[in-house]
């Protein structure tokens, strides 16, 4: 049966932070991030995978402080594998779409700003067999964030979804997580994530 407008348009998941439910881990680079178990109040995250739209709203870009050309970029690569475990019922047409979003630099808490980047990329779960329990989606997303100088305290969210498209287009199942804030990473390195969520 083909999935009606209607439910195409309200299959679009908000996804709103509790502000006690993630653990906040020591910044790297600078202070620490305060480790009161928030992050920026009102930060939420939608993820449409009909569309391949996965969006984060209630952190802005912090456009106060200038930023000097001659302050070296932070650079990296994040590389993020995502494990589906395909627990319910799906036909062999079903596709899972994926998508992470990276918000890297200093975090400001308190006022919900970001000094960084805000990254998002696309995949798709593959199924390494007919009749296997798992579908793999592997993502990597190169960045190069100014920050400005007197950071206080650094670090990167990491937010992801799955979902489960069936062959007529409609979402049968969908996850959206957020693994709350990291370390970040140290200039010009690799850093990789594993997650695992249940369709």
């Amino acid at each position: 049966m083909r999935t009606s407008p209607r439910f195409i348009a309200t299959s679009v998941i908000a996804f709103l932070l509790c502000a006690a439910s993630i653990d906040v881990a020591q910044a790297q680079q600078g202070a620490a991030i305060p480790t009161n178990g928030k992050v920026p109040a009102g930060l939420s995250f939608a993820f449409d995978p009909q569309l391949s739209q996965f969006s984060a709203s209630g952190l802005h870009m912090n456009a106060s402080k200038p930023k000097s050309a001659s302050v070296t970029p932070t650079t990296g690569t994040i590389d993020v594998t995502v494990t589906i475990n395909l627990v319910s019922k799906f036909s062999h047409e079903t596709v899972f779409p994926c998508a992470v979003i990276a918000i890297g630099g200093v975090i400001d808490l308190n006022s919900a700003t970001v000094d960084g980047g805000i990254e998002t990329v696309y995949g798709r779960g593959m199924i390494a067999s007919p009749g296997a329990t798992t579908a793999t989606c592997t993502v990597s997303i190169p960045y190069s964030w100014t920050l400005s100088g007197g950071s206080t305290a650094s670090g990167l969210i990491l937010a992801y979804a799955a979902a489960a498209v069936s062959e007529h287009g409609g979402t049968k199942r969908s996850t959206l997580q957020v693994n709350g804030i990291e370390n970040l990473p140290a200039n010009g390195t690799t850093s990789k994530f594993a997650f695992e969520v249940a369709l």
